[in-house]
């Protein structure tokens, strides 16, 4: 666990060294974290993107943390994007004895594709579909695969709604699992950005939990992004989810 925390702390570092460096005049850095909204602006061509961060999640009888989540995004063509994912996890039970799990998550191996600019009424739209293969996993799992739709609309100079609509099957649980997320973002200033979201997952044989979260983004330069953001569940544990990261985009 120690040894993930001084990685992440070192490739920290050198990504905002990195980061203050690197200024050019692309196109404005567009990332999909830290909010579950996922964007349908891609990446330029031949750009990679790096998104990064760490989580707890504090429930009344379990304890998540997600040392390092880590998703490298490509760009490959002018409307679709490959997509690289892995997060290293623990939890804590508290059953009476304290017991500790940690382990690998399935890599996610995913694409978006671009479908349609905004114009008009009509929203920006991407598709985005993953693999999760559990071979790093130390978890007892099968492959599972998600889909979602994302969409956003421009409300203004400063402001923005972004919504998604999808559904997933973990490899675990029997039926699929229904996804949405509502997004408003709003520019404070021209690096500081705050959002504020409300997102659930829709199991089909267990209960919906339903969930709000708030954050907010600062862009250090051009192509480097911190951000940080707090939520819980309305309806269900966990009663506490925070977290935060980076966010580097890297030209070829």
């Amino acid at each position: 666990m120690k040894i993930f925390r001084v990685s992440f702390s070192i490739l920290f570092l050198v990504c905002s060294a990195i980061g203050f460096a690197q200024q050019d005049s692309i196109s404005e850095l567009i990332t999909d974290r830290p909010d579950a909204t996922e964007s349908p602006v891609l990446i330029p061509k031949n750009f990679f993107q790096l998104e990064a961060g760490s989580q707890i999640t504090n429930g009344d009888l379990q304890k998540d943390f997600t040392f390092g989540t880590a998703l490298l995004r490509v760009g490959v063509l002018n409307n679709l994007e490959l997509r690289l994912g892995l997060d290293y996890s623990g939890s804590r039970f508290n059953n009476g004895l304290i017991e500790d799990i940690n382990s690998f998550s399935p890599i996610l191996l995913g694409v978006k594709v671009g479908i349609a600019k905004e114009q008009g009424l009509r929203p920006e739209m991407a598709i985005l579909s993953h693999l999760s293969l559990p071979y790093l996993s130390s978890e007892n799992t099968n492959s599972g695969i998600d889909f979602r739709f994302a969409f956003s609309h421009t409300l203004s100079e400063r402001s923005g709604l972004s919504y998604n609509l999808g559904a997933l099957w973990n490899g675990v649980n029997e039926g699929l699992q229904y996804i949405y997320t509502i997004s408003y973002g709003y520019s404070i200033t021209n690096n500081l950005g705050w959002y504020g979201e409300i997102y659930g997952d829709i199991p089909e044989n267990i209960r919906a939990i339903h969930y709000v979260d708030s954050g907010f983004t600062y862009k250090l330069a051009t192509n480097f992004q911190l951000d940080a953001y707090i939520g819980t569940a309305i309806n269900n544990d966990p009663n506490l989810i925070a977290g935060g990261g980076f966010s580097y985009r890297i030209p070829k």
